[in-house]
C-alpha cells in the first residue's frame, strides 16, 4: 500500500499534505517538491504516474514569450510592473470524448495602480492573493493583447480531464483512501509543477523587463497552486543569508509522518458529505468546483 493512502484516509491529513506542498510552491521550492513527487510517482507505479515520470519539466515550455517582452517595453503610459499568468480548460468540453485536451492561458499585465507591484516581495504577493476580498489589483488589468501557450501539458491534462476517481468520499471513515483517487492528487500536483517549472524556466531565460514579477496559477483546477516567478530577475541580487533549520519547510516536512507534528494546521472545516459532493458534481459536471470566493480565476485576475 502507498504511504499517501493512509495519510488521505481522513480529510485532515489530507489537508495537512497539501498545506505542505502549497508552501513549497509559495516560497519557489520546486526543486524538493519535485524530488519528492517523483519518489511517490516512483513508489505508486501505475499507469499514469509513468507517464508523469515521462512528461518531465524539460518536455513542458511557454510560447510567445518575445512578443509578450515586446509588448511590455512597446506600452505606453505607466509602466507594467506586475504579470499574472494562469492554465485553464475549457469548461464545455470537460467531458467530451476522444479529444486532447489542451489546456489555455490567461495573461494579465498590471502597472502599480492601485498595487504597487514594483515595491512587493513574494510574501506579500502571495498574501494578496490569498485575500478573501481579492487583490487590489483586481479589474485594472492594462488592454494589452498577448497570445501565449504552455506546450506539453496536453497528455497529462487529458488523462486528468478524464480520470476516473477525481473524488475521494469519507462517509464510512475508511481506513485508508482508494490508489487511484491517490494517483490523481499526485497527478495533479505533477501538472502544476510542469506549468510552474515552465514559467519559471521562461523567466531565467528571457527575464521580463525590469525583473517584473509574474504570478502564476491554475483556474479551477487542482490544486489550485500559486507561485511567483522572475522577481527582480536579471536585476542586481541582494546578498542570501546562509539558510537554517528556521527559515521555512524542509523536504523532511514532506513526508506523512513528519508532517502533522512538526507543522501547525490550520482548522479544516467539517467536508461534506458524499452525498452533498456527488449531487454537486452530478449537477455541474466539471473535473472541478469552483469555490465562489476564493477561485484563483478571481483572486489571481480579479474576475469572475
Amino acid at each position: 500500500m502507498h504511504e499517501l493512502q493512509t495519510q488521505f484516509a481522513t480529510q485532515e491529513g489530507e489537508a495537512a499534505w497539501t498545506a505542505v506542498m502549497h508552501e513549497h510552491f509559495h516560497t519557489g521550492e520546486l526543486d524538493d517538491a519535485q524530488r519528492y513527487l517523483e519518489m511517490q510517482l516512483e513508489a505508486l507505479g501505475t499507469e499514469l504516474a509513468t507517464r508523469c515520470l515521462i512528461d518531465d519539466p524539460n518536455r513542458v515550455s511557454i510560447t510567445g514569450w518575445n512578443e509578450l517582452i515586446e509588448a511590455i517595453e512597446l506600452h505606453e503610459g505607466d509602466p507594467i510592473t506586475g504579470v499574472t499568468l494562469a492554465i485553464a480548460n475549457e469548461a464545455d468540453r470537460a467531458f467530451e470524448k476522444g479529444q486532447v485536451h489542451h489546456p489555455y492561458m490567461l495573461l494579465g499585465l498590471y502597472c502599480d495602480e492601485p498595487f504597487a507591484f514594483s515595491q512587493a516581495d513574494v510574501g506579500t504577493l502571495v498574501s494578496e492573493l490569498q485575500s478573501e476580498e481579492g487583490p487590489a489589483w483586481a479589474g485594472y488589468d492594462e488592454d494589452i493583447e498577448v497570445f501565449l501557450e504552455c506546450e506539453g501539458l496536453s497528455a497529462i491534462n487529458t488523462e486528468l480531464v478524464h480520470h476516473k476517481e477525481r473524488h475521494f468520499f469519507r462517509d464510512e471513515n475508511p481506513e485508508h483512501a482508494p490508489k487511484r483517487y491517490v494517483e490523481y492528487v499526485l497527478a495533479c500536483w505533477w501538472r502544476a509543477l510542469l506549468f510552474h517549472r515552465s514559467v519559471e524556466k521562461i523567466c531565467k531565460q528571457q527575464p521580463l523587463p525590469g525583473g517584473i514579477p509574474v504570478l502564476a496559477g491554475m483556474v479551477d483546477m487542482k490544486p489550485d497552486a500559486i507561485s511567483v516567478q522572475g522577481l527582480g530577475e536579471g536585476q542586481p541580487a541582494a546578498p542570501r543569508a546562509a539558510a537554517s533549520e528556521d527559515d521555512g519547510p524542509q523536504m523532511a516536512d514532506m513526508l506523512p509522518d513528519k508532517m502533522i507534528t512538526r507543522r501547525e494546521v490550520e482548522e479544516v472545516k467539517e467536508p461534506p458529505t458524499g452525498t452533498d459532493l456527488r449531487r454537486r458534481i452530478s449537477e455541474t459536471g466539471q473535473e472541478d468546483e469552483p469555490e465562489p470566493k476564493k477561485s484563483l480565476v478571481s483572486r489571481l485576475f480579479g474576475r469572475g
